[in-house]
């Protein structure tokens, strides 16, 4: 058996392992709308708003304006146009809708091409509560089995292209944690409030869950001996919900909690001279012995952080304190090479407008151009991943996203952010999510979009995915089928780009 630098990796650098307890179920209410029930209203709403504005608002205005400005022979012909297409709306009408018969059959059509879709979504939503339900260890296990039966898996997985392919001997998950503590914030209309929720739980779920795939899924999978994930997850962190103290011997404000909570977790990291160190030691932490207490967990259980803005991260603060504690963690991740992964577009577990902007690609590039007192600009090797791509919607954010990626230093002319990444996770819920991709990046030179293909990361955003997939294994096989990304392309974004933002290869 393969192990250590012999081994090749597909990584799935962004996904979620939680359950029902763990997220603000309101949340997760006004996640679900948004996200699948109001597109669908408006898709169907929009028809009707443009025949009313058409029909109240244009054409009156349109008509008075002729007569106020006597061009009645204009008016003439607009009578006219407007009488011919009345006639022939009234001869479909009558021709289509005309017999009862008919007319039945057609309402029936409508009725039940509008309640395919709703159902279609609402057995998506049923699907991804399904999966919150489901114990985590269990959740990984079913995975791993629908991987097998669907996909031709016998010791590795395979992509295959042009009469070539690539190999990977394990999958390897980065769940991440979301903070939804939100302490003392939320702006809600209810009486009961979610104040805070502590992040203990969670994590103490999610590792309880780790080890029991490894120790339970033999029972359930057979033929097949070595499991086929490695789970490696990210610690979420909110700073907000970390209190400051006065430091009596600086006179500066620090939040101890924060300075313990990477300490405990992360410290062994600055003593990793290379990614392959830094691998070997991941290697050997042994999940099957994790004894349920959190407590008990050091360095190498956890792989990077996830910082969520929707849920009140704000990476460049205003206020002192917390600026403070957002460039104390920054500085950090640097000393540690530690990777931070960041929700990058305008949807997600919005609990308040006001931290729509806190997600802004904009708000990153303050963060990554900052100057301090000596003139240096302390954060510009931070390992970053703006998640999400900007947002397969917002071509904005998606094309900030890919100028910073592009940008180059005025002086030395290389790469700005030379550790800048962005992931494409929920944009392969179907075969046209990678055309639209495609399009995007053949838009750039040659020089330019080899540049953006390597500082791009595969993820599949499970199981928040499953409001517009059937499963995990459908999301892979639209990767690995589409022909918008070549062979070695794909390779790239799931083995190679990942391992050099994880420092782990």
């Amino acid at each position: 058996m393969k192990k250590g630098v012999d081994m090749r990796y597909f990584y799935d650098s962004h996904c979620h392992m939680m359950n029902l307890s763990h997220p603000n179920l309101s949340a997760i209410i006004k996640r679900i709308y948004n996200d699948s029930i109001k597109p669908l209203l408006l898709k169907y709403s929009v028809y009707l708003k443009a025949a009313l504005l058409l029909l109240l608002f244009v054409i009156p205005v349109v008509v008075i304006t002729l007569l106020l400005t006597g061009h009645f022979v204009v008016i003439k012909w607009i009578l006219y146009a407007v009488s011919l297409i009345a006639v022939i709306l009234f001869v479909f009408v009558v021709v289509k809708f005309g017999d009862k018969k008919k007319r039945e059959i057609e309402i029936s059509k409508i009725k039940s091409n509008l309640l395919d879709k709703v159902k279609e979504k609402l057995a998506n939503v049923m699907n991804l509560l399904a999966a919150m339900e489901t114990d985590i260890g269990d959740c990984l296990i079913q995975m791993e089995e629908e991987l097998r039966k669907k996909i031709p898996l016998n010791n590795v997985l395979v992509i295959s292209g042009n009469g070539e392919k690539k190999e990977y001997d394990k999958i390897v998950l980065t769940p991440l944690i979301m903070d939804f503590g939100l302490k003392d914030s939320g702006k809600t209309n209810l009486i009961y409030k979610v104040r805070w929720k502590p992040i203990v739980a969670q994590v103490e779920d999610l590792c309880i869950g780790i080890r029991d795939y490894y120790l339970y899924r033999d029972k359930y999978i057979t033929g097949h001996a070595e499991p086929l994930f490695q789970i490696i997850p990210f610690m979420g962190i909110n700073t907000q919900n970390y209190y400051s103290e006065k430091d009596n011997t600086t006179g500066k404000s620090i939040s101890v909690s924060l300075v313990q909570l990477l300490d405990k977790n992360f410290s062994e990291f600055k003593y990793d001279t290379s990614p392959q160190m830094r691998r070997k030691k991941i290697d050997a932490v042994n999940w099957r012995q994790f004894n349920g207490d959190i407590e008990s967990i050091g360095s190498y259980y956890f792989l990077g952080i996830k910082v969520y803005p929707p849920l009140g991260f704000d990476p460049w603060p205003e206020d002192d304190i917390e600026r403070a504690k957002v460039c104390y963690l920054y500085q950090y991740c640097i000393d540690h090479n530690i990777p931070i992964t960041a929700h990058c577009s305008p949807g997600g577990f919005l609990v308040d407008d006001d931290f729509k902007n806190f997600s802004s690609p904009y708000k990153w590039e303050q963060v990554l151009d900052y100057t301090d007192e000596k003139n240096n600009k302390p954060f510009e090797r931070l390992r970053l991943n703006l998640a999400h791509f900007g947002g397969a919607d917002s071509k904005v954010w998606r094309k900030k996203i890919a100028d910073m990626i592009l940008k180059k230093d005025t002086v030395s002319s290389k790469y700005k952010y030379e550790n800048l990444y962005t992931d494409i996770s929920y944009q392969g819920v179907d075969k046209k999510s990678y055309d639209a991709l495609k399009d995007l990046l053949d838009r750039y030179d040659s020089a330019e979009r080899a540049r953006l293909i390597e500082r791009l990361i595969f993820g599949s955003d499970f199981m928040i995915n499953l409001q517009d997939i059937n499963s995990y294994s459908q999301y892979l096989d639209f990767f690995f089928k589409t022909n918008a990304l070549t062979l070695e392309e794909k390779d790239m974004l799931c083995n190679k780009n990942a391992e050099r933002f994880l420092f782990v290869g």
